[in-house]
């Protein structure tokens, strides 16, 4: 990226969550390198600046809780990011929230990351110094960006500001979207028959309250943001989980009076197990040894491709029979009995004759599991962790054949793997054991779909098995996907009516057949494509919209794991300075 003869002098970094805010850190970073030249000022554009970003905003409900524990999280690079830059500061998640009582193996509120986040965003302020870096924030959205490809931008804000930038980067998360066909005829049945009808969203952007004083509401998805909808329903409704120790959720709940009965469930029917209760310190990572990083590169390199059930498949259940027969779980080291645990349902969400009891069962098994904690179940959580990692860099790579990455790794194994490592803490599947105890809570098992009755006026659900329910309300307890062309974000849609990012395509290594995706085309890693393949060099976007580029972009950074988060973040910060004027192209590589 050449400097412009016409320096401004200055660049802008859109999003203050944890991408952002650690773009604007290795900017003060770089700031302090001896090759630093002259006064820069980066600009903080945000409507929720200084208070987290809108996922982890500090002044959300407490109730809703990380999925990672306080020690996994950081917003400092450590010698694991091979930066180039100096990371004086090392003080974790964990490090800041210890003051508050909380351990290094608690799962925190997310307002408490939020809180985080806000002072690693005013520490970056006391650590600049002005005549060298000035960090501005602008509380307000950034409706519109222009400028040439190679030239300044001008960067509108939502409250009428223009700014003007040498370069600016764009470090989102997961964006509102129009609603999908089905989503959308969801919605018009709401408004014929006066239902309700939430569609896919972050969590803090639902009106849960809607549905209070309904019969029943059907429950789309049973992951994370079901366990969200758990937390923040029960809370609006005023109702409040006792401890009761003979129940077998260890809780009792009292019902604040108005809470619909919630029918739950997924393509799948995999409901997400609970992360395990690991005590005072987590264990170590599991290293492969049989999908060893020497074995993802040699399947990488088949001028065939890879199929993931014949070539890879044999190998994660070898890796998971080795790991247990040596820990002397032998009763778990057979293929049967893997299927068994890892799938209830079958491999692609087959069929439960009694739905209900199935899944509470499976979620039961799991909280005995996760609490004890049982040393087989803690095993296998790590060695998937671990061989989700080896999967993702095969799928990187581009070593599995297109049919593979939508019959495998789409088809089923993203969430399988999901529902095991990126579950909820302890505390969520208790909560919602309460619920089925308390008969607020009914699970549909796998293949859950809702029709529309339109004699009936309600909408009609059903999964494999079991009775169709009517529901006078849906939930769509997931995020919003990523795509391009359903963005509603003012300033992606800007880009794309004039033609200034384009969809991404992914190819596989067998076929070289190209895939459409959702997300935005870039170069390299960070600079959008647009429609005439004109790369717009001086816009930088790392995160969910360009996922496809950037796969596996995390929320947040572990220590220790040469996080992409972070190692992202300062290539893009270097990237920035560079364009600023305030390092030479050459310097700090």
């Amino acid at each position: 990226m050449s400097p412009a003869s016409d320096h401004v002098r200055a660049v802008a970094v859109i999003g203050a969550g944890p991408r952002g805010t650690a773009i604007v850190e290795r900017l003060v970073a770089a700031s302090h390198s001896p090759a630093w030249q002259g006064a820069l000022t980066v600009h903080l554009i945000d409507p929720q600046v200084g208070r987290g970003g809108a996922v982890w905003r500090h002044d959300q409900p407490e109730v809703l809780l990380m999925n990672t524990t306080t020690c996994q999280t950081t917003m400092y690079p450590d010698a694991s990011c091979h930066g180039v830059l100096p990371s004086p500061r090392t003080v974790t998640l964990a490090d800041h929230l210890a003051g508050e009582g909380l351990a290094p193996t608690d799962f925190a509120p997310r307002a408490a990351h939020g809180r985080y986040l806000a002072h690693v965003l005013a520490t970056a302020h006391e650590d600049a110094d002005p005549a060298r870096l000035r960090i501005v924030e602008h509380a307000a959205e950034a409706v519109d960006v222009t400028g040439e490809p190679d030239g300044p931008q001008r960067v509108r804000l939502s409250d009428g500001r223009v700014l003007r930038a040498d370069a600016v980067a764009l470090a989102l998360g997961h964006l509102p979207t129009a609603l999908g066909p089905r989503s959308q005829q969801l919605a018009d049945a709401a408004e014929r028959h006066d239902l309700v009808h939430l569609g896919p969203a972050n969590p803090l952007e639902v009106d849960y309250a809607a549905l209070l004083g309904r019969e029943r509401v059907a429950v789309q998805g049973m992951g994370l943001n079901f366990y969200d909808a758990i937390g923040m329903l029960t809370s609006v409704a005023g109702g409040r989980f006792e401890p009761d120790p003979t129940a077998p959720s260890g809780l009792r709940y009292l019902p604040g009076g108005q809470e619909p009965r919630l029918v739950v469930g997924s393509r799948s029917g995999m409901v997400y197990r609970p992360k395990p209760d690991l005590g005072a310190q987590m264990p170590e990572p599991y290293l492969p040894e049989v999908l060893t990083g020497e074995r993802v590169l040699e399947l990488a390199v088949r001028s065939a491709g890879v199929d993931h059930e014949h070539d890879v498949m044999p190998l994660m259940f070898a890796e998971l029979r080795r790991a247990l027969r040596r820990e002397g779980h032998h009763e778990l080291a057979d293929d049967a009995a893997l299927h068994a645990l890892l799938f209830p349902f079958g491999r692609r969400g087959g069929e439960s004759p009694h739905p209900h009891r199935s899944t509470r069962e499976v979620l039961q098994e799991a909280l005995r599991a996760a609490t004890e904690p049982d040393p087989a179940w803690v095993l296998i959580y790590r060695v998937l962790i671990a061989l989700r990692i080896q999967v993702n860099r095969l799928t990187d790579l581009g070593a599995y054949t297109t049919d593979s990455v939508r019959r495998d790794i789409d088809g089923h194994l993203r969430n399988a793997f999901a529902s095991w490592a990126s579950g909820p803490p302890v505390l969520r599947a208790r909560q919602v054991l309460a619920l089925c105890e308390a008969g607020l809570l009914e699970f549909t098992g796998p293949r859950m779909h809702v029709d529309i009755d339109e004699e009936a006026g309600r909408y009609a659900v059903h999964g494999a098995e079991g009775e169709t329910v009517l529901c006078d309300g849906v939930l769509e307890a997931h995020l919003p996907p990523v795509d391009l062309p359903a963005y509603r974000s003012a300033l992606l849609g800007a880009w794309r009516e004039r033609g200034e990012v384009q969809k991404d395509s992914w190819a596989s290594r067998g076929t070289r057949r190209r895939m459409l995706t959702g997300s935005i085309a870039v170069d390299g890693l960070y600079a959008p494509v647009g429609a005439d393949g004109t790369v717009h060099e001086r816009r930088l976007m790392v995160g969910v919209p360009v996922s496809t580029a950037q796969p596996g972009s995390a929320i947040t950074a572990e220590p220790g794991t040469g996080a992409q988060l972070l190692r992202h973040a300062e290539a893009v910060a270097l990237r920035l300075a560079r364009a600023g004027g305030a390092l030479e192209e050459d310097m700090a590589r």
